[in-house]
């Protein structure tokens, strides 16, 4: 692989821009910035091709070229150089104040009452009697447990390595421009600037750095890790960067999908051939819509997560998962395969229930609806257990959103949730039927009217966003009024609910729809909330109609997709937000029943949340990558007046460079990136 591809497979996606400029990939940000970037490779290729040629050019013009481009060139060099140290040295300082503040959180922990003290000490630990003394100062402040100190000190290690990759992409990057530049011109100047300028460079000091990864490895094998290295260091480390999906898993996942084809069609075929009995067939759809649209869910999920990760969007910082367990593609593929599966093998047995000796067919949906909670509420940590309690803990956190804070992870599952709402009302059927009437009537089509619960189902998925954005409302100091704009999108699905189900309650009572006023009502009540979310989606939650002339017209200035992309989405996300108006002309018109044109709504509707996830994320990402967020956030106990002053005094002390070398490196020391930190 040429390096230019291994550099834009391997660097920190936030810090794009940060990184020395080796190739146009690295530079890249959308087609303007392709075009007015001046990258290194570029620029001696450009340098090359541009030279004089001809019989009439003297030596003297070549020479007079050469020296003119020469200066240009190690001009941008020395530029990104001073950009390359002022961001490592910015990061560093940032990484020196962290790792202070939590050696004394965790020595404050440790030396708490009810902990056992410890008398392990490291040489930058030389205070430990002003320790002692601040901590029993400050005996009466909230100490950080256990358990956030193994996560911040997690999420800090995974910070200096990702500095350590930083520093060995940039000087592997400067020592083969200035071979390529040697290589292309026949010159030694390169490698002349390179060891001037580059190997005594601040970033490419690994000292400081390696230091603290040694001390935190040290810190947390001892008080976290209760001694055992072995064990620390595998919640540490982190996975190689650009490693591909192992085969297993792409294999298990291949041999997933075709299964499911092989017996999707197989049941689509056994249906048209052998139908259920006439008086079922109402259940059997209202039975198999909500798992049904559940495994749809799971498939565009697959698509969503491949699409970050070709395009670079960082999903697992975005909703804050531990880059150590995260799901590949394939993974989710396989779980959306499964439950495919398990939804066709069910069907089967519905359809065959009498030849397989099963007196009652709705065993079988009955089952599957068991066997999908059990897989994902089993607590046995087998089958993805951590994505699956991440996905278990965010439904818990948006159903009780008004009592704790409200992150992005949470509100995204809240808006997941809003697509969904069709398949939350199925399976309020489901439960209901199960409960009510399964076993009691013989003729079970009652079941599936609506009752006064429906349109709560329906109302519940609005609620958890809307009160999700008056926490957020109270937690920005009442500050922001987006978050109640918000609030009030959301509540615009309350009047929708509302009048829709009294129309329906009161349409008998008239002759023609129209001269029911709950229809006026109905309608009013939707142009309302279709114009309203429409404008939030493309402004908010798109971030686009930032620019109005010029080649992004319409959209904004940086783009991760393809331009066409983005106005596709602005369209496709208007007409399937006005499919409502379809919906009600084909009813009125009693072209297809109720039950139909509502299934293709919702399947409509969980394609427009699938594509609005590309573009939400990709908004998101590029606001981390703004604010250089490679990382998830630390949230540290404040520290005392003592501890302030213990933390000033070792961020001034020295890093114990050996005396004679500058920053202790010998003249020759050439340090690489090891493997034993990925």
């Amino acid at each position: 692989m040429k390096f230019g591809k291994t550099f834009e497979t391997h660097l920190t996606i936030e810090w794009r821009q940060q990184y020395m400029r080796y190739t146009l990939a690295q530079a890249a940000g959308n087609l303007t910035t392709i075009r007015n970037s001046k990258d290194l490779k570029t620029l001696i290729r450009r340098g090359v091709d541009g030279a004089p040629t001809g019989d009439a050019v003297s030596q003297a013009e070549l020479n007079a070229y050469y020296a003119a481009f020469e200066e240009q060139f190690f001009t941008e060099c020395q530029h990104e150089l001073t950009r390359v140290n002022n961001f490592f040295l910015e990061k560093l300082a940032e990484a020196r104040r962290k790792h202070g503040t939590l050696k004394l959180q965790l020595l404050a922990t440790a030396r708490a009452p009810g902990h056992t003290a410890s008398s392990y000490s490291l040489n930058s630990q030389r205070p430990s009697a002003v320790s002692v003394r601040a901590n029993s100062s400050s005996s009466n402040r909230k100490l950080m447990t256990q358990r956030q100190l193994r996560n911040a000190y997690s999420e800090f290690y995974l910070t200096l390595v990702l500095l350590q990759n930083f520093q060995s992409l940039n000087e592997t990057g400067f020592r083969k421009i200035c071979k390529k530049y040697d290589k292309h011109l026949r010159s030694t100047r390169g490698a002349d600037w390179m060891e001037r300028n580059v190997i005594y460079a601040p970033f490419t000091d690994q000292h400081a750095l390696q230091r603290m990864v040694v001390e935190v490895e040290e810190l947390y094998t001892h008080y976290l890790a209760g001694g055992d290295r072995s064990r620390a260091m595998t919640k540490l480390r982190v996975p190689p960067l650009g490693q591909p999906t192992p085969a297993r898993i792409v294999f298990r996942a291949g041999l997933a999908l075709g299964m499911f084809l092989m017996l999707a069609f197989t049941t689509l075929f056994s249906y048209f051939r052998r139908p259920p009995v006439q008086g079922n067939i109402e259940a059997f759809m209202r039975l198999y819509r909500g798992p049904f649209t559940w495994v749809i869910f799971n498939f565009y999920m697959a698509a969503n997560v491949a699409g970050w990760q070709r395009a670079g969007v960082n999903h697992v910082l975005i909703f804050e998962i531990d880059p150590r367990s995260h799901l590949q593609p394939a993974t989710f593929l396989e779980i959306a395969c499964t439950f495919g599966l398990l939804w066709t093998l069910s069907i089967l047995g519905f359809l065959f229930h009498d030849l397989i000796h099963v007196h009652d067919p709705f065993v079988f949906p009955l089952a599957l609806t068991l066997i999908m909670i059990m897989l994902l509420i089993n607590p046995l940590p087998i089958m993805n257990w951590p994505a699956r309690w991440w996905t278990m803990r965010l439904v818990g956190r948006v159903i009780t959103a008004p009592l704790h804070y409200v992150g992005f992870a949470d509100f995204w599952m809240g808006d997941q949730m809003n697509s969904l709402v069709t398949c939350m009302a199925d399976y309020y059927y489901i439960v209901r039927f199960y409960v009510v009437c399964w076993l009691r009537y013989a003729s079970v089509d009652f079941c599936f009217e609506e009752d006064m619960f429906v349109p709560i189902s329906r109302c519940l998925p609005a609620w958890f966003r809307f009160a999700q954005c008056l926490r957020r409302f109270r937690d920005s100091g009442s500050k922001s009024a987006s978050y109640l704009i918000n609030a009030g999108k959301y509540s615009t699905t309350f009047f929708v609910v509302f009048f829709s189900t009294m129309r329906g309650r009161t349409d008998d009572g008239y002759a023609n729809t129209f001269s029911n006023p709950y229809t006026w009502f109905f309608i009013l009540s939707y142009i309302v909330s279709t114009i309203y979310c429409y404008l939030w989606d493309v402004c908010k939650d798109f971030g686009i109609f930032k620019i109005w002339r010029g080649e992004h017209l319409f959209l904004r200035e940086k783009l991760v997709y393809p331009q066409a992309f983005y106005y596709f989405v602005i369209i496709e996300n208007l007409i399937l937000r006005c499919f409502w108006a379809v919906e009600f002309l084909v009813l009125y018109h009693k072209l297809i029943t109720p039950y139909n044109i509502k299934t293709f709504a919702s399947i409509l509707e969980i394609t427009r949340r699938f594509i609005w996830n590309y573009i939400r994320l990709e908004n998101e990402h590029l606001y981390n990558c703004g604010h250089f967020r490679a990382t998830r956030d630390i949230h540290l106990a404040a520290l005392n007046s003592q501890q302030e002053r213990m933390l000033e005094n070792m961020m001034g002390e020295p890093d114990g460079a050996a005396p004679g070398t500058a920053a202790g490196r010998k003249p020759d020391e050439r340090r690489r990136l090891g493997k034993e930190y990925f």
